[in-house]
């Protein structure tokens, strides 16, 4: 009987935090003319950035983690490229040379650098994606378009891959965020999500996965869009529940999103064609600059109604509406309800002639 007693005791023990895992890394840098390394990372939209102060010869860092994280090394000494190294329950070596930065190689780090190759290709196409969208050259950025698809493809298949044959793995909750992400509606990804270890569910970054299948879950097409507040360019709250009446694109984008950037100008057509005709846009960037904001509308010229809280991907409005990937759009019709989701230009064109011109 007591035996039992203490079987039961373990069980609702592990019901709740008790069970949860704990994480840490453990670095250790050998001697280097550089002054300090800095390792930075995100939880929950949260970025921390930790150092070691080699110019006073400290070289080691034992940091404990809420959840496995994907980090940057990096120096002090801008000649010195940074190096992207996943920490998890790991000891790393870290060497510094002129101009490298090197760790020990694990299984870990080899799956990690597998999954995030992409992420140091793509930096090759953003100059040639600026000088396209200077001149305009549509066809150019048409082709480029197919490039970065392509990479968002083999992203997609990597990751889901490594997830559903490594659902235990400590890059569980990674591989599985880096494909979900891709999806615009995070409902649908909610079977894949409870595979995960009870650790990765428990985490930071698992709870927020949760809250935004909650919340795709209550946008759908056909259900009352759900209100909100933000502060737009000029500072004023700005009121979903103001613009009852109208018919509202809500329009999720960032600054550094190309195929976001790539729809505006069919929805300036849209707006301009419509906007006399009880039909609105807000605009909801995930952009956590404000700088760039501000001079991605301008360039683009999208003189609507602009919102952002600046913080980045977790946008509350984002978070709101279960939105993980952009671009993402809900289009709301006068009583406040959902009738349409992730329309692009083209498409919506279509949709507001059979709404608008009778």
């Amino acid at each position: 009987m007591i035996k039992t007693y203490i079987t039961l005791a373990i069980l609702l023990a592990c019901s709740t935090t008790f069970c949860q895992q704990n994480f840490y890394y453990n670095i250790s840098v050998k001697p280097t003319q550089a002054r300090r390394l800095f390792i930075a990372y995100e939880i929950a939209g949260i970025i921390f950035i930790d150092s070691v102060n080699i110019a006073e010869k400290q070289y080691n860092i034992y940091k404990k983690l809420s959840q496995p994280v994907a980090a940057t090394l990096f120096t002090n000494d801008k000649k010195v490229n940074p190096i992207p190294v996943f920490l998890a329950n790991n000891s790393v070596q870290v060497a510094i040379n002129k101009t490298v930065i090197s760790v020990n190689n694990t299984k870990q780090q080899s799956d990690f650098l597998m999954l995030t190759a992409n992420d140091r290709i793509r930096p090759n196409y953003f100059p040639l994606y600026g000088e396209l969208n200077a001149t305009n050259d549509t066809a150019g950025l048409q082709q480029l378009s197919v490039v970065f698809d392509s990479l968002k493809k083999d992203d997609i298949k990597k990751a889901y891959n490594y997830f559903t044959a490594n659902t235990t793995s400590k890059l569980s909750l990674f591989s599985f965020s880096r494909y979900a992400a891709f999806f615009a509606d995070y409902s649908t990804v909610e079977k894949d999500f409870a595979l995960l270890p009870r650790w990765a569910k428990n985490s930071p970054d698992g709870k927020n996965i949760v809250s935004k299948m909650e919340g795709a879950k209550s946008v759908q097409v056909n259900t009352k869009a759900r209100n909100f507040s933000q502060t737009s360019t000029t500072g004023q709250t700005i009121h979903l529940e103001s613009f009852k009446g109208k018919y509202v694109l809500l329009d999720f984008w960032a600054s550094w999103c190309a195929p976001c950037r790539k729809e505006h100008p069919d929805f300036i057509i849209a707006y301009n064609q419509y906007k006399t005709k009880n039909f609105e846009i807000i605009s909801i960037s995930l952009d956590d600059n404000k700088t760039s904001w501000l001079t991605a509308i301008e360039k683009d010229k999208i003189y609507w109604t602009n919102l952002s809280d600046l913080k980045g991907q977790q946008n509350d409005i984002a978070l709101k509406y279960g939105v993980q990937a952009i671009p993402a759009s809900f289009l709301i019709d006068p009583n406040g309800i959902i009738i349409d989701k992730n329309l692009d230009g083209e498409a919506l064109l279509t949709k507001l002639k059979t709404l608008l011109d009778k």
